[in-house]
């Protein structure tokens, strides 16, 4: 009834003070239940005399009328709960038989026996608390060594990389020095061998021409078959391929095109028309010729008559790679030829190589290119790739995960054997033999905008079988220890693990301020 107020206990006060309200309404609320004047329901859906509020009859469609009672379906109970938590209850457990209420307000017209047990459940939850506060206050200490360890360290590893780039652009400015030296060293032989190998090639492109104009005038004779000193486009036919359209049918028409649009050429007009025909024209042919007397006959072309060579000529001809087109002083080291019979300078070479004769200088570069500087290796388990990696991951604001890197833990069950590496993967492996699955690669920090060090997501793990690839959630509490808590799988090939690190641990708030239940 709307007569029924309680009296509130604050903590932390020394003497009580009696708060009038209805029964069920926290205070919170209290300034909208006013004796003296008329209730507003709290959704504002009608008002209603104050005398009706707690009179077991529902007149606000919130429930907002009767906190006090079961007459609302919608309603809810406030336990003051001096000495502990306040709450709330639904409306239908009021005066239930049930005490829900510690401080057994819910019962207080249901005739059951109810003991008071708040201030017990407020001790153990002060002592529970007092726990948890010295683990927070001996992990927080903890991360605080941490940060100092991983700072000093990581400042360790960032001048070692400084050092070893250091040693590398000092070992690169060497090579560079060396290769200017090289060059300098191999300048004038490599110009001396620039113009011999000049000179070699234009020898050969003319040697090229000669044969060209020799092969141009053995066709032409061969062309020139009534030996007029003349090619005509009927003599042209006998070579079907020359045909341009290759049909078959090599036309006189078609054949004054080859030549140039006339009937006949002699040896000047020849050699325009030679470099379009060279790559097709076949020496070998049977053709069709015509005598004098307009009597035509077949004759087989034969390969013409050719004068017997001069002494000079039966020597074997000089390759295109054939030293002789040197003066003997001038051939190239790369086109020498060494005489397999001359065993004196060969005995003479063995001799030298037995005093020890020094290698040439150019042979001393080669070698120093081909076998290059060894490279530099910092000391330690970490390479220069491995530092600058370590170097660049996110250990949180004040590096206080990076005593995590490298490291793993694991956790076993009854069934498998779970392994965190906390910046490298997750994974599973039955616990009486198989193989390993990948739940997941380190991927990013995932926790909300508040604490984003808080969750760490690994994903692209192994595939599940007609699935997704598996991926894992840790979830990071506060402790003492590192440890893996527990492991769960809330959804098929999506895991979700407990792991404590005092990394995440926060300077704890004062007992009393954390254990103030005066605003009940």
């Amino acid at each position: 009834m709307a007569s029924s107020y309680l009296l509130v206990m604050f903590l932390g006060a020394v003497t009580a003070v009696e708060v009038l309200r209805p029964r069920g309404v926290p205070l919170s609320k209290r300034q909208f239940y006013e004796e003296n004047r008329p209730f507003t329901c709290l959704d504002g859906s009608g008002t209603i005399a104050f005398d009706r509020v707690n009179d077991d009859y529902c007149d606000c469609k919130d429930g907002s009328d009767e906190p006090g009672t079961a007459a609302c379906p919608n309603g809810s109970f406030h336990c003051t709960n001096a000495g502990f938590r306040p709450g709330f209850i639904p409306s239908s457990r009021i005066n239930d038989g049930i005490c829900d209420c510690c401080d057994t307000t819910d019962e207080y017209n249901s005739g059951a026996t109810c003991q008071n047990t708040c201030r017990e459940l407020g001790r153990k939850e002060k002592e529970s608390l007092q726990m948890l506060a010295e683990v927070a206050k001996e992990g927080f200490l903890l991360k605080q060594q941490l940060i100092h360890e991983a700072k000093r360290g990581l400042d360790e590893k960032q001048s070692k990389v400084t050092e070893l780039q250091l040693s590398k652009r000092a070992s690169e400015d060497a090579v560079e020095a060396l290769r200017l030296v090289k060059e300098a060293a191999e300048k004038p032989e490599k110009e001396a061998k620039d113009r011999h190998l000049k000179a070699w090639e234009e020898q050969q492109a003319v040697i090229r021409a000669e044969k060209d104009n020799t092969k141009m005038a053995e066709a032409f004779l061969r062309l020139d078959v009534d030996a007029d000193g003349l090619v005509s486009a009927v003599e042209l036919q006998a070579h079907t391929e020359l045909d341009p359209d290759a049909d078959g049918m090599f036309t006189e028409e078609e054949a004054q095109g080859v030549l140039g649009g006339v009937e006949t050429v002699d040896t000047a007009a020849f050699e325009t028309i030679w470099s379009s025909i060279k790559e097709k024209y076949l020496s070998e042919v049977t053709v069709w010729v015509f005598g004098p007397s307009e009597h035509w006959f077949i004759a087989t072309d034969v390969p013409a008559p050719v004068d017997p060579p001069t002494p000079e000529e039966t020597t074997e001809p000089a390759s295109d790679h054939d030293s002789e087109q040197y003066p003997d002083e001038e051939v190239p080291e790369e086109y020498e030829d060494e005489d397999p019979d001359d065993e004196d300078d060969e005995d003479q070479d063995e001799e030298d190589d037995k005093v020890g004769r020094p290698p040439p200088l150019s042979l001393l570069f080669s070698s120093f290119f081909f076998n290059p500087l060894p490279k530099v290796k910092p000391s330690g388990l970490y390479s220069q790739w491995g530092l600058e990696k370590e170097i660049s991951l996110d250990f949180g604001p004040s590096f206080e995960f990076a005593y995590l890197y490298g490291q793993c833990y694991d956790l076993t069950t009854s069934e498998y054997i779970y392994r965190l590496c906390p910046f490298n993967r997750v994974s599973q492996k039955p616990k009486f033999g198989g193989s390993e699955t990948n739940l997941g690669s380190w991927g990013s920090w995932s926790g909300s905008e508040e604490n984003v060090y808080s969750q760490k997501k690994y994903d692209h793990g192994t595939g599940c079988w007609q699935g997704p690839n598996r991926s894992t959630t840790v979830k990071l509490t506060c402790g003492k220890e590192t440890v893996v808590m527990s492991v769960s799988e809330p959804s098929r090939c999506e895991y979700l693990m407990e792991f404590t690190t005092p990394a995440v641990c926060q300077e704890p708030p004062s007992l009393d301020a954390n254990h103030d239940h005066t605003e009940l």
